[in-house]
């Protein structure tokens, strides 16, 4: 069913915001003055502080990048910022971000006469109105930053309406809460919260994005109200997003539970550079999505590293390194992209380490195949943590002593996890991980036991998916089948619904028909998603069509670079077994068996390594008509 490890996963769902206090100092770098020593340029002792180091503890430098993108996927603000400045003017005003990169950094310096000076020079070269107002917006904060309240509030309401989405409104709450005038950033929310509050149906729903904005509003309205000691007030606000989602209602009322006792809340007040950081990244994050919709409509899609959005957010970061919100962002997407060198750079150059960074960091050594190292961020994130976020950081660790193939600490880390869960969502969530860890050991019978507590303490669409798989594991093949057509029922339009019913009954039964319509639905609906694409292709493969299988499955995995999937690598090397091409199916059963598999497949792999395969192409049969109303279904299917 392509479930996916969820590997280094943040804390529970349940949670608002991931508390995360530093208990041991940052590893010893070189002096500011000394890392600056290489650089031609006056930069804040932030960018200083994300140089990457060579042996000798020494800046590399812009020599060790061709481009300033480079430096970027490295996570060097520095080598980046002395890059950018030193391109020919017309390259460097080709874009408002680059100058605005730059007097951003003179502000995390505290120069903000030589950051407005920046801005009043790229201003006066051109006559475009949209970068006036950009420009306009980042002086206001350079205002604030000069403790000029008054001035700051009056230049960002003129700068405002020219900012993208909601941005300007969340940036304007964010500076009247840092300036001390909660009540007016309180009034910002309440304007910006609609009367009806409809969430997504699944995460292809278009709704997604236009309640992704939503929920930030809301959240950050009731961390407010908590932080000024409103705390009923707070759960009150809250409550409209469980409204609008009642099966997540578990994992809801944790959430508005920890707005009173502040469990899992890192809920500090802001001041005005962590609200001009926090409103950075949202500009960041708008701009994106902008691109992507502009993208979209022209016909185009969307591939790989986002360099704009990634070095506007480590920009930002530089204003106030303290974001860990913001820094796990930079993270997930340079994960995303495989820039595990940038990962763990990212992680380890914060101010001070925190169980989460330290986590992200080892996940990107086990990547590396720096499995030592690797074991020691481990170690340190658990040293590190504390009452308020060993859960957290247990579901961390967790995950990667998994990967590392430990398998007496996992079992150890899963007692602990499940004995530290004090509500049904921690308890629910901790007996998920339990059977995803059983599952990924081979003890099928455990998971199926667990997949069901949890499916008991946390009804949730998620849980039951789970249980079914973990029922089809051990040959309880009508009742997987029976919860995967109630959840079709009730999700008609959901690509990923869809996938896991039809992918279980090419695989685990005899209906290959129905399954194939079915999954031909789900990829009409999801066409560039590798998991769907992959089921469909192995639809083919079941029904003796080789050749489209190939064409599909290679798709997928063109589609999931630069990541590999083990299960879409065994299709492959199944195929071309069949297709006589012995040494590329050797090849990908070797990737398939470096990529993580359960134990039971990464068994069934060994033995195909050694033996090939011994059973009998697929005879080919005809394919069954489908369109878009196949695989529809009513109640008395179940």
């Amino acid at each position: 069913m392509h479930r996916r490890l969820l590997i280094a996963a943040s804390a529970l769902s349940i949670s608002l915001a991931l508390g995360a206090c530093a208990t041991e100092p940052a590893p010893a770098r070189p002096s500011v003055e000394t890392v600056q020593a290489e650089f031609s340029m006056p930069l804040s002792d932030a960018a200083l502080a994300t140089a990457v180091l060579d042996e000798a503890r020494k800046p590399v430098g812009v020599d060790a990048y061709d481009m300033p993108v480079d430096a970027v996927k490295a996570g060097d603000m520095a080598a980046f910022l002395q890059m950018i400045k030193a391109l020919p003017e017309e390259d460097r005003n080709a874009s408002p971000l680059f100058a605005a990169f730059l007097a951003i950094d003179r502000a995390a310096a505290g120069d903000t006469e030589s950051a407005r000076a920046i801005l009043d020079a790229a201003s006066s070269g051109t006559g475009e109105e949209g970068e006036t107002s950009f420009y306009a917006y980042l002086d206001a904060w350079l205002l604030a930053l000069d403790n000029k309240p008054d001035e700051a509030i009056e230049r960002h309401r003129m700068a405002a309406s020219s900012m993208p989405g909601l941005t300007g409104d969340l940036s304007l709450a964010a500076m009247l809460e840092a300036l001390d005038r909660p009540e007016q950033a309180l009034a910002v929310y309440e304007y910006l919260t609609p009367s009806k509050i409809e969430a997504p149906e699944h995460q292809f729903d278009p709704k997604g994005l236009l309640y992704g904005h939503v929920k930030t509003v809301i959240q950050r309205h009731a961390l407010l109200l908590q932080r000024l000691g409103r705390v009923e007030e707070a759960q009150a606000v809250y409550k409209q997003l469980a409204d609008a989602e009642p099966e997540e209602a578990i994992s809801y009322a944790a959430a508005i539970e920890s707005l009173k006792t502040g469990k899992n809340l890192d809920n500090d007040p802001l001041n005005v550079r962590s609200a001009f950081t926090q409103s950075l990244a949202d500009v960041s994050r708008a701009l994106q999505e902008q691109r992507y919709i502009r993208t979209i409509m022209m016909g185009g899609r969307i591939d790989g590293f986002d360099d704009q959005r990634s070095s506007f957010d480590q920009i930002a970061l530089l204003v106030y390194p303290g974001d860990n919100d913001l820094r796990a962002a930079i993270i997930a997407e340079m994960y995303q992209s495989a820039l595990y060198e940038g990962v763990a750079h990212v992680a380890l150059s914060a101010p001070e380490p925190t169980p989460t960074l330290e986590i992200s960091a080892a996940q990107a050594l086990i990547m590396l195949d720096r499995k030592d190292e690797a074991r020691k961020a481990i170690d340190a994130a658990l040293d590190l943590s504390d009452a308020d976020n060993r859960l957290s950081t247990l579901y961390g660790a967790l995950q990667l002593t998994t990967l590392l193939e430990d398998e007496k600490q996992s079992v150890e880390l899963v007692d602990e996890v499940i004995e530290l869960a004090e509500n049904p969502a921690e308890l629910a969530a901790a007996h998920g991980l339990a059977a995803e860890i059983n599952g990924q050991f081979g003890d099928l019978e455990q998971a199926a036991i667990h997949a069901e507590k949890a499916r008991e303490l946390d009804d949730t669409h998620d849980r039951r998916m789970m249980l079914a798989d973990a029922l089809g594991k051990v040959d309880k093949i009508n009742e997987a089948l029976t919860i995967l057509r109630t959840e079709r029922l009730a999700r008609p339009n959901d690509p990923y619904t869809l996938n896991s019913l039809g992918y279980f009954l090419i695989v685990n039964t005899d209906k290959l028909d129905e399954g194939f319509k079915v999954l031909h639905r789900a990829r009409a609906l999801a066409d560039r998603d590798p998991y769907i694409t992959d089921s469909l292709g192995w639809a083919y493969f079941k029904l003796g069509h080789l050749d489209e299988a190939r064409k599909l499955i290679e798709m997928s995995r063109q589609e999931l670079q630069p990541h590999r999937h083990w299960e879409i690598e065994t299709h492959l090397g199944d195929i071309y077994w069949y297709q006589g091409d012995k040494d590329a199916a050797r090849e990908a059963w070797q990737y398939a068996l470096d990529n993580h598999p359960p134990a039971k497949e990464r068994a069934d792999l060994e033995a195909k390594l050694v033996n090939g395969l011994t059973e009998p192409v697929p005879e080919k049969r005809k394919l069954p008509d489908v369109s878009m109303s196949d695989g529809a279904i009513d109640r008395q299917d179940i």
